[in-house]
């Protein structure tokens, strides 16, 4: 069983004085927990919850701690409880107290912090780097391909982590004269975002986390690097002796295997962001659209949606393409989890038929969801495209959100939507409306907005 307790956070590297020293346990005390561990047959971890780390997709836990989590208890006949806890601090005091059995991150480590925390065998390693954005002919922006270039720039980092002292000893070193400003708000993440979309040119982070978000935002460049290679660990309880024993040895031979560097590509280089918006695809007037029209004619009367509406959908997923499979798993011209078509009654997804039929049966599912909170049926179809794309949980979050900041709940363009897209933002993400957690909405808000527009290109081209 999975407790889910969602809020959210992402890959630390804290400074040294961010950590207490913990006290030392008698020996006899050692195995106590892995005793307990190996009774119950359940293991708690803690965890963040973020683009990678941990987080839910279209109803279902996903993250790169989760998945290797996952493995572990799997290979060990454990059950996994997950508690998400986003300050390290409290998540290391966690494990101490007895609340957690392993604090499931990536810590970065060194010499003066195993003092105090017992970590794991490498899971990963990092460099920190330095984000900008890629040459290009129309950003006038320079362009750092050493750290001497940065003189009289500006570098953003997150206040708290250890970037700012990485740079000042840069600074020290080179004798480069740049501003290095810490953010008391916006997190790594954001901070990147704001890279890629112009606000700043310059910040300084974990390797892991622009690889993970180069895989949405593929204008970043993170290619200068800033310090030495280090390692990335787990925490166990202090001289908690068996239970890093046995993850190291599963480590040991996990990261050996395929199954592992997939886990690896999946969120750290395979590319999320799908260019489906290409008008060049679009047909020449009075043309078919695909070679599955009539298919797609047949399902969306069930659905009662102009079939041009569920075609363009369908264009979004996969460019018709039967054979797309998705970073996260997702198959076919209606992109569907195996799992989602299993709820649907459609035993075979991976044919074109099965594929829009299990699509067309989720679409009703959604739609039934929504009808008793958005009577306007056309309104709703905006919003069980967003669910569609993100998740239910997610869109009736927004939709609280929307209420709460006297937006209108009902209406997705400019009102709901602008909050699927904050819900990637700490005070958003944090508000007791919430109940889903962070949510990297921009994808979603972009998702419904192309979908509609393509609908009016098609409806203009194609007779209904």
């Amino acid at each position: 069983m999975v407790l889910f307790t969602i809020v959210v956070g992402f890959i630390l590297i804290a400074p040294d004085s961010f950590f207490e020293k913990v006290p030392i346990r008698k020996k006899q005390e050692h195995n106590l927990l892995w005793n307990k561990i190996v009774k119950d047959k359940r293991l708690t971890a803690v965890t963040q919850n973020n683009s990678t780390g941990y987080f839910i997709y279209k109803g279902r836990p996903m993250g790169f701690q989760y998945d290797l989590l996952n493995e572990y208890c799997k290979a060990m006949g454990l059950d996994l409880d997950i508690v998400v806890e986003d300050n390290f601090r409290k998540g290391l005091r966690m494990i101490k107290n007895g609340e957690g059995d392993i604090l499931a991150l990536d810590i970065t480590y060194t010499k003066s912090r195993r003092r105090y925390i017992n970590f794991t065998d490498a899971i990963g390693y990092t460099h920190q780097v330095l984000v900008q954005r890629r040459r290009s002919r129309s950003d006038s922006t320079l362009f750092v391909r050493a750290v001497l270039e940065l003189e009289g720039k500006k570098v953003y980092v997150q206040k708290g982590t250890v970037f700012k002292s990485q740079l000042e000893f840069l600074q020290e070193q080179t004798g480069a004269d740049f501003q290095i400003i810490e953010d008391p708000v916006r997190t790594m993440e954001d901070l990147i975002e704001a890279v890629a979309n112009g606000d700043i040119d310059y910040t300084a982070c974990d390797e892991r986390v622009a690889m993970a978000n180069k895989t949405y935002m593929p204008e970043i460049d993170y290619s200068l690097r800033l310090s030495v290679k280090q390692k990335l660990c787990w925490a166990v309880p202090p001289r908690e002796d068996s239970l890093k024993a046995s993850i190291n040895r599963w480590l040991t031979d996990f990261k050996k295997t395929k199954k592992f560097a997939v886990i690896e590509r999946k969120y750290f280089t395979k590319n999320k962001v799908r260019h489906l918006v290409d008008e060049r695809y679009l047909p020449g007037k009075g043309g078919n659209l695909s070679p599955y029209d009539d298919l797609i004619k047949k399902y969306s009367a069930e659905l009662g949606w102009d079939w041009r509406l569920l075609a363009s959908l369908i264009y979004q997923e996969s460019r018709f393409n039967p054979n797309t499979v998705s970073w996260a798993g997702a198959v076919g011209l209606m992109q569907i989890m195996p799992e989602t078509g299993k709820r649907m009654g459609v035993k075979n997804v991976y044919s074109p038929e099965g594929n829009i039929k299990a699509g067309v049966k989720f679409l009703k599912w959604l739609d039934k969801q929504l009808s008793g909170e958005i009577t306007d049926s056309v309104r709703r179809i905006e919003f069980v495209l967003a669910a569609y794309n993100v998740g239910l949980g997610h869109v009736l979050d927004a939709r609280r959100l929307a209420e709460k900041y006297d937006k209108n709940p009902d209406k997705w363009i400019n009102d709901v939507d602008t909050f699927i897209v904050l819900k990637s933002k700490r005070k958003y993400y944090h508000d007791p409306v919430v109940k889903y957690g962070y949510c990297r909405g921009r994808e979603t808000y972009d998702f419904v907005r192309q979908i509609m527009k393509r609908y009016e290109d098609y409806k203009n081209l194609i007779e209904g």
